[in-house]
This record gives C-alpha cells, sequence and structure tokens, in this order.
C-alpha cells in the first residue's frame, strides 16, 4: 500500500467511497439473525440435547451436529409473536419424522436417526406469499459416527 501522501486525488476519492459504502451496508444492513451452528454434548444420562427457538422466519440455530448412536432430544418452542410456525424435521426417506405446531411452551421431540444431513422447516404459508421456508426459515441437523 502506497503511503496517503503519494495517493493520487483520484484513488483517495475511491477508498473514501468504497469506505463510506461500506460503512453505509453495516449500518443499514437489516437485523437479521446471523447463522448459528450448535455442536450437540452428551448429558450424564447419556442423551444429546438441543434447544431449538423458531421466530420470525428463522430457526435458531439453523445447524446442528449431533453424535449417531446417542438418543437425541430436540426442545422446540417459538418466540413470542403471533405468526403461527411449525417444526417438520424430513427423515431418511424425504417424509417427515416430526412435525409440531410451534408453542412458546417447549416441547421435545425424540429422534433416532443415521448418520446423515436432515433438514428441518417451517412450512407455513400465507395466502400468496412466499413459505416461510422460502423466507429462509430452514435449518440443518448432521448426524456423524
Amino acid at each position: 500500500m502506497r503511503p496517503l501522501s503519494r495517493v493520487s486525488p483520484r484513488h483517495l476519492v475511491r477508498r473514501l467511497v468504497a469506505a463510506g459504502c461500506t460503512a453505509l451496508s453495516v449500518v443499514w444492513a437489516p437485523n437479521l439473525p446471523a447463522q448459528d451452528r450448535a455442536v450437540t454434548t452428551i448429558d450424564s444420562d447419556g442423551v444429546q440435547r438441543i434447544a431449538i427457538v423458531g421466530g420470525s422466519y428463522f430457526f435458531r440455530p439453523d445447524r446442528i451436529l449431533a453424535k449417531a448412536g446417542q438418543p437425541l432430544h430436540l426442545i422446540v418452542r417459538m418466540e413470542e409473536g403471533i405468526v403461527p410456525h411449525r417444526f417438520v424435521l424430513d427423515g431418511p426417506d424425504g417424509k417427515p419424522v416430526a412435525d409440531i405446531e410451534l408453542a412458546t411452551t417447549p416441547k421435545t421431540v425424540q429422534i433416532d436417526l443415521p448418520p446423515g444431513r436432515y433438514s428441518y422447516t417451517c412450512p407455513n404459508r400465507l395466502l400468496m406469499f412466499k413459505s416461510h421456508r422460502e423466507r429462509g426459515m430452514s435449518g440443518t441437523l448432521e448426524i456423524r459416527n
């Protein structure tokens, strides 16, 4: 990088514009939830537990890594709000192994799946609008040996 005193006015303007655009994109970016990744741990009773919260078109965490051969409990609930959401976890054949109406009171789903990647979504849709899944309300459960 050249010292500032040797930079031409044209390059200086470009750098200032680029810095300003970067600053504005940070300040004016929507408050979207960051992608979360959660790795389960095995509790003293031998069960893996992970809490999943659904809300305004998101699941948190949206990526879960679990160990195969250990019981897995997904504790799902919804954030306060008026828009109804569901938690649907697809199994190895693509058919749902869990389909739960979310509420603010947590519900536990006991899962026993072979190693693989499984998607969970909220398929709800209001009239002709995009489904909640299409708006970003989805995640991945990965089970590894």
